[in-house]
């Protein structure tokens, strides 16, 4: 096994490069799930990169494991490895530059999407982004990413005007409709698939003022209400609403059922009041609605999944809009899951109302990305501390799964099996290429053995 002082020596990069007993090792392994956590070997921390190819270059030389982490948000351990060498680019490369002439936003591939805001936010712009501040930049707009400005822009990826990228042969490449176009086609949606990104231009656009954002909470027993209320506002006629509805547990007490409401509104309060009027009726148990500034609008969900603990992600999709009462059904599922667990408490289930029109219009073959369908995005989000639970409780994630999948069989739909932020795969999951990316599927494996002839990337939605 190769050591940190022995690769430090042969890599001669810039970047720290760490190994156990260093300060900084243990800390590169963790990440937002305790679940992802593996003892690499070594943890390269990259400065630019000619240090991500010099460690991409010596990994594919002598067939050592290599990972790529930015955010270090996944959930499925894809971005960790047992033995290998671990990327650890969310040490060095944060940086966010803003030039608001050009109206381009440039992000390091190891920024969250709270740097960009706090970035972004100092000046009259936008970006499409996540939703949660904690996420990685890169981990997100590179598998697709919803967000709160998707019924305006579509999936993050379709705002990105280039990236650079080392690939799994060892080049740094610009990537762009100009330079490489087909490894620019291939990473939005499949760069886990050919190589390592580490820079990305984004499209930005004029925010001169306020947003209407914030989160209600209802009780209970007003689901069916809110739901009603949340279909009513899912379309906006200029596309400048977006909502999330939580199912989880009172945080005040973590034992009390709860229906919560997230709500962005880009333009005034009044025009924000009169379209979201059916559900601003429904008394609420808690109101937090402001007029906020660009910056704040990726935060309001982080105090509710903290990093740290065990998590999972597991993703479904429902029809548009969803049933009232097949949303009540979930939540019932959940409270009862919950409340025999308590272990549980913290969990959630998320359904994204984020109108997929936009999305739609940009062709499947556009990009790598191709669940480009009209039904809404979800997620059970799962935390607990018991590691002897983790199949019970991942089990009762797959169930919500299963009750989404007869619900959209029901309405005449199916579940999509193509890759997206909610919806991922390993080597455990066994899928062909056309079932993770579609029509998209041959023209990717030609470009992955164009990039990435030896396969050295190869642990998310992995293709052969």
């Amino acid at each position: 096994m190769i050591s940190a002082q022995q690769l430090k020596s042969q890599l001669g990069i810039s970047g720290a490069v760490l190994g156990p007993g260093d300060d900084g090792y243990e800390e590169s392994l963790r990440g937002w799930s305790d679940l992802i956590y593996r003892r690499a070997a070594v943890v390269v921390c990259p400065r630019n990169g000619e240090d991500i190819a010099s460690t991409v270059n010596y990994a594919r030389q002598h067939s050592i494991d290599i990972a790529v982490r930015g955010g270090a948000h996944s959930t499925s351990a894809t971005s960790s490895t047992e033995g290998g060498i671990l990327l650890d680019l969310g040490r060095e490369m944060t940086r966010v530059i803003v030039e608001p002439d050009a109206q381009i936003v440039t992000v390091q591939g190891g920024a969250t999407w709270r740097h960009v805001a706090q970035e972004v936010g100092k000046y009259p712009l936008a970006v499409n982004l996540g939703t949660v501040g904690q996420v990685g930049v890169g981990g997100l707009s590179l598998q697709g990413g919803y967000g709160y400005y998707t019924p305006q822009h579509g999936v993050v990826l379709d705002t990105i005007l280039a990236a650079k990228v080392v690939t799994g042969a060892g080049e740094m490449l610009t990537a762009s409709p100009e330079q490489n176009p087909d490894l620019f086609w291939a990473i939005r949606g499949a760069a886990m698939n050919v190589g390592a990104v580490y820079e990305i231009a984004f499209q930005a656009y004029p925010q001169p003022g306020l947003i209407w954002y914030g989160m209600r909470t209802y009780a209970a027993d007003e689901v069916l209400n809110v739901v009603e209320g949340l279909n009513a506002a899912l379309f906006h006629p200029r596309a400048k609403a977006a909502a999330q509805c939580l199912l989880h547990f009172n945080p005040e007490d973590l034992k009390t059922p709860v229906v919560s409401t997230v709500l962005l509104f880009d333009g005034s309060e009044e025009e924000a009041h009169q379209h979201f009027a059916p559900l601003l009726k429904i008394k609420p148990m808690k109101d937090d609605m402001a007029m906020r500034p660009f910056s704040e609008t990726c935060t309001i969900l982080d105090p509710l999944v903290p990093p740290g603990g065990r998590k999972m992600e597991i993703g479904f999709q429902t029809a548009l809009p969803p049933r009232p009462t097949f949303v009540k059904e979930v939540l019932d599922a959940v409270a009862a899951k919950l409340t025999e667990e308590p272990d549980l408490v913290h969990s959630s289930v998320e359904i994204d109302y984020f109108d997929p029109t936009q999305i739609c219009k940009v062709p499947v073959s556009a990009a790598a990305f191709a669940t480009r369908v009209r039904l809404l995005h979800a997620t059970t989000m799962l935390q607990w501390s018991d590691a002897s639970k983790d199949e019970e409780f991942i089990n009762f994630g797959h169930l919500v799964r299963k009750m989404a999948e007869d619900e959209l069989l029901s309405q005449g739909h199916k579940q999509t099996l193509t890759t997206s932020n909610f919806i991922d795969y390993t080597h455990e999951n066994k899928l062909s290429p056309s079932e993770m990316f579609g029509e998209n599927a041959d023209r990717l494996l030609q470009v992955k053995a164009k990039y990435d002839p030896d396969n050295l990337f190869n642990k998310q939605n992995p293709i052969v």
